[in-house]
């Protein structure tokens, strides 16, 4: 399966000194052949392959068959299938592997790994994470990470994300060229933004980026640039992906300046400050793209111009730019560079198609949310799940269905901090205080919503801090309440905000 891994056999502490006696003298009696052979499946791990562990042993075919054998008819190994077979308990090999000593116990992995290095020639991707296992069991680092780096890759196009994560992290403390080690921090940051991890996505970012200012091209350089711009955009520290996306453009770095564009404009749109400027940096992305050849590009640059023009009340144009953004997430180039950032731009843009959708009472809204969960579960898409989960719950709110629109906003609001998103945090705490109102808690209801757009307005989150003071206002006091619109007026008219303009102006006309 391409992330073939393996236990490392762990001693137990204490064997009974009778029975370990018990077991030395059984060994005692094995012919050099059986030994060699018990020995190397040792290393093995408590199941292993015979052909393998032949191989690893030294012996001939024949040789290694009659010691087999004899170590099934002593009672110490038995047949799984016939190429597998394993220990009848895991003493005997705790017995084994004392009397061997660690010495020859690191060359017997050694061995096993060129035993599979062998056999497995055509096919080591099968065996992987196997050999990186073996390698480093046989103090060999240096031939352990290559197959580590590359087990890590493989997991990643599943998309098994704990597992890529071990493997890079496995290479990375064995690999010692720097040039790399800068590649492996990638993917390691990669993969951890992928599992919902900014923070360690952003210390593996800020260290390639760090190697390559010492020793990189200017191209290797912008890429960690970017990189690290996209994991600190995760935890919602937007003016300084803005600045990185600044140095890579004022480099002069044709090749990784649509990335900068597409960054700079992805930036303010989610922040919300400059709507204008988020489009104007969107559209060079879009004039630098060039769709044919990077449809997942276009998917994403459409995707975002979306939301600007959601965020200016136009809801037309923003769904039909979602479904250009899906429409290229589908495309079959998109597909061929990678199923997990295509599912990944797909889920996102049926997750929007379903929230916007719902603003205009579609009825297809709730297939579209529905869609992107089920693409963001299958694909292992923990960051995108908590959008998903508000989009359900707001549309489960719009029918008044107060129990599954908490339920989903709950679930959302947990997985969001368990994966310190704190953009969705301030979201879904928001989306709680409104079904405490639903329900005519009113005290509970602002606590939540005050909670939420005191961190709104710490993370600059303007378009998201206006709704919820439009949200906050029918529940306060006429004094805070005019406060509230008077502050939400300053924010949606100074943005431009159309989407907000008409619920603004039914609270202030409710008011007067």
């Amino acid at each position: 399966d391409g992330v073939l891994n393996a236990e490392a056999f762990t001693a137990s502490p204490v064997v009974p000194q009778s029975v370990y006696v018990l077991i030395q003298s059984r060994l005692a009696q094995l012919s050099d052949a059986a030994r060699r052979v018990l020995d190397a499946a040792v290393a093995a791990g408590r199941e292993f392959e015979f052909e393998v562990v032949a191989r690893a042993a030294g012996l001939s075919e024949g040789a290694a068959l009659d010691a087999l054998d004899e170590l099934r008819a002593a009672d110490l190994m038995a047949p799984l299938d016939g190429l597998r077979f394993t220990f009848n308990h895991t003493l005997t090999m705790e017995v084994a592997y004392r009397e061997a000593g660690e010495p020859r116990h690191r060359m017997l992995h050694r061995r096993m790994a060129e035993a599979l290095e062998a056999l497995y020639h055509n096919r080591l991707d099968t065996v992987a994470g196997l050999l990186a296992w073996h390698y480093i069991e046989g103090n060999a680092p240096e031939r352990a990470a290559p197959y580590a780096f590359r087990a890590g890759q493989l997991a990643a196009q599943l998309p098994a994300w704990k597992e890529a994560i071990g493997f890079f992290e496995q290479a990375l403390q064995a690999e010692t060229d720097r040039g790399r080690r800068r590649e492996i921090l990638m993917a390691l940051g990669e993969a951890h933004f992928a599992a919902g991890g900014a923070d360690p996505a952003v210390e593996a970012f800020r260290a390639a980026l760090d190697l390559a200012l010492a020793d990189g091209g200017i191209g290797e350089v912008n890429a960690a640039r970017l990189a690290l711009a996209r994991g600190l955009f995760g935890q919602a520290r937007y003016a300084e992906s803005i600045t990185l996306a600044q140095t890579v453009l004022a480099s002069g770095d044709s090749d990784n300046a649509m990335m900068a564009e597409f960054a700079w404009g992805s930036a303010l749109s989610v922040e919300g400050a400059d709507l204008v400027g988020a489009a104007e940096h969107l559209q060079k992305a879009g004039a630098l793209c060039d769709g044919q050849a990077d449809p997942l590009r276009l998917a994403q640059i459409k995707f975002d111009l979306g939301g600007v023009r959601a965020q200016q009340g136009d809801l037309v144009s923003a769904i039909a730019l979602y479904r250009e953004s899906l429409d290229a997430a589908r495309a079959p180039l998109s597909l061929s560079k990678g199923g997990g950032p295509s599912a990944l731009w797909q889920a996102l843009a049926h997750n929007n198609l379903g929230y916007h959708l719902h603003l205009l009472n579609d009825p297809g809204a709730l297939e579209h949310a529905q869609t992107g969960l089920a693409l963001a579960e299958e694909g292992g898409i923990i960051p995108v799940k908590p959008y998903l989960l508000s989009t359900l719950g707001e549309i489960a709110l719009a029918r008044n269905d107060l129990d599954a629109a908490e339920a989903y906003f709950t679930e959302g609001l947990a997985l969001a901090e368990r994966i310190s998103a704190p953009e969705r945090i301030t979201g879904l705490t928001a989306n709680l205080g409104r079904v405490a109102a639903r329900r005519g808690l009113t005290a509970l209801a602002v606590h939540r919503l005050s909670t939420a757009l005191a961190r709104a307005d710490a993370l600059g989150l303007q378009h998201l801090a206006a709704q919820i003071r439009l949200w906050l206002v029918p529940l306060l006091p006429p004094a805070e309440a005019r406060a509230h619109l008077a502050e939400a007026r300053a924010i949606i008219v100074a943005g431009d905000r159309r989407l907000l303009m008409q619920p603004l102006a039914d609270l202030e006309a409710g008011a007067s």
